[in-house]
């Protein structure tokens, strides 16, 4: 499934409200989980996002983050909101 294009051909249909993961690479930094946080909970809010579903590990080389953000949506406009907010920030590389 492709983010920007949720009802492309084979995509699931999503039901609404659920958590969602959102997995969110950039280089290491030790702001980077609190920044991928704020990018998830500017658009699903403070409570949406709480730093205690927020999970950081380290690439093997240390030069990388993945932070998975668990995030309470309550619908797709918000999904393709937070993807829409990844994509614009230039401290994430990669997302899923």
């Amino acid at each position: 499934m492709h983010p920007e294009n949720p009802g492309a051909p084979g995509s699931p249909a999503i039901a609404y409200p659920l958590d969602y993961s959102f997995k969110i690479m950039g280089l290491a930094a030790d702001d980077f989980a609190e920044h991928a946080r704020r990018l998830v909970a500017a658009v699903v809010g403070p409570a949406g996002a709480p730093p205690e579903r927020v999970r950081a590990r380290a690439s093997s080389g240390g030069k990388y983050h993945s932070i998975t953000v668990v995030a309470r949506l309550e619908s797709e406009e918000q999904r393709r909101g937070v993807y829409l907010a990844l994509h614009r920030d230039a401290r994430v590389v990669y997302y899923l």
